[in-house]
């Protein structure tokens, strides 16, 4: 039990469970605290991110419920939200109709620089610390990361490099590289926007 302190004495892994629990209550506090500014709720400031940094093709709100960790349902009420306002625009896949894909408008694409600084203050809280250190953590974090995605809890979405569907510099100018997972030819800058089917070459050990 993490919760318990006499348990924590004792036990590594709840010593760092607990800690990462209570990160993720401040993180909560700092990300709603940077979105009232903005006049919008953290899942909606992710809404807006997914739209922007995610491959066009694979925006879809099956894949934004996956990235935030919820409900198809709930996905769609705060997709709904934002196409209310303005921001957000749903449209059918050309080659699926049945699926819906999720675009900026042009009053979105006006937000996002607002959304440059959005989570800076966790990035800050991490300056002082040494690079040693930070290598260390990266690599615990990786391991439990791929531990929690592995167990069907997280869907990390990732640029194609390193991912063991893609291979680079194979096609034509216009379209250099190709995935096999969805058997197209990508451009250079679709390459480099997240694919929540990213999979890696390898994983970090546990």
């Amino acid at each position: 039990m993490i919760f318990d302190p006499q348990h924590r004495k004792n036990v590594r892994s709840a010593r760092i469970s607990m800690a990462l629990f209570r990160l993720s209550q401040a993180i909560k506090k700092v990300t709603q605290e940077e979105s009232d500014v903005i006049g919008l709720s953290p899942v909606q400031v992710q809404a807006l991110l997914f739209c922007q940094y995610t491959r066009s093709d694979v925006a879809t709100v099956g894949n934004f419920a996956s990235t935030i960790g919820t409900t198809h349902v709930t996905a769609v009420k705060i997709v709904n939200g934002l196409v209310s306002k303005g921001l957000i625009s749903k449209v059918q896949k050309s080659d699926d109709r049945r699926v819906t894909l999720l675009q900026l408008t042009s009053a979105g694409i006006e937000i996002i620089p607002k959304l440059e600084n959005w989570g800076h203050v966790l990035e800050e809280a991490l300056h002082p610390i040494s690079d040693i250190m930070l290598a260390n953590l990266e690599l615990g974090l990786g391991s439990i990361i791929s531990s929690l995605e592995d167990r069907g809890h997280l869907t990390v979405a990732e640029p194609c490099l390193g991912c063991i569907h893609f291979h680079p510099n194979v096609g034509e100018t216009a379209q250099p590289h190709y995935c096999d997972l969805i058997h197209k030819y990508l451009t250079h800058q679709a390459s480099l926007q997240q694919c929540p089917e990213h999979t890696p070459l390898s994983k970090p050990k546990a």
